[in-house]
């Protein structure tokens, strides 16, 4: 009687723990499914003071993504990852202070410090791969909202043009943000060594 009420709580047990993982990887997919799925509409190389990096760049949903490990490799710093979370170190001190003796710089522009090669690097990246792309991706979004709306004022009711809407408000948010992040590192190259 005793082995039999051994395997049936093994056998409850085993239903359990399968109804956990799986509902805990469908909440899982659900999180993965931000990325996935969505449009690649360019790639770029990546250049790390001077050095190109064997990884390339991709730009998904006109958002420029670099490979963490790479660049973080790259810089020096080291990466670990723990469940769904990158965390990013860097041992260097003169890039966590600000200064090389360690005096925390008080600026609200994160660039400062940077060498001019890299704020020039990262001045085209900004420019070329997020102003540029998110240009051009609004560009086309405003001609198909155009030829929507055009439908729409023939009678025919257009329901993805509140979307479009959405979309809209999305490239204008990314130009605004990269437009003030690039005339932060305008500020910077001027002091910049």
């Amino acid at each position: 009687m005793k082995k039999v009420a051994h395997k049936v709580a093994y056998i409850a047990g085993g239903i359990i723990i399968g109804i956990v993982f799986s509902t805990s990887a469908g909440a899982f997919a659900d999180t993965v499914k931000s990325v996935v799925g969505k449009k690649v509409t360019g790639e770029y190389t990546i250049v790390v003071d001077g050095k190109k990096l064997s990884d390339k760049g991709a730009v998904i949903d006109s958002r420029a993504n670099v490979p963490a490990r790479a660049l973080s490799e790259a810089l020096g710093a080291d990466v670990s990852v723990s469940g769904k979370t990158i965390t990013i170190s860097s041992q260097n001190e003169e890039s966590n202070s600000g200064t090389a003796t360690g005096t925390p710089v008080a600026t609200s522009n994160k660039f400062i410090g940077y060498t001019k090669a890299s704020l020039q690097e990262l001045r085209d990246s900004k420019i070329n791969n997020t102003i540029k792309i998110a240009t051009e991706g609004r560009e086309d979004l405003l001609k198909e909202m155009e030829i929507l709306k055009q439908t729409e004022a023939q009678g025919i009711p257009v329901p993805v043009l509140a979307d479009k809407e959405k979309q809209l408000a999305s490239y204008d948010k990314i130009l605004a943000d990269a437009n003030a992040e690039l005339k932060l590192i305008d500020e910077a190259l001027i002091t910049a060594k």
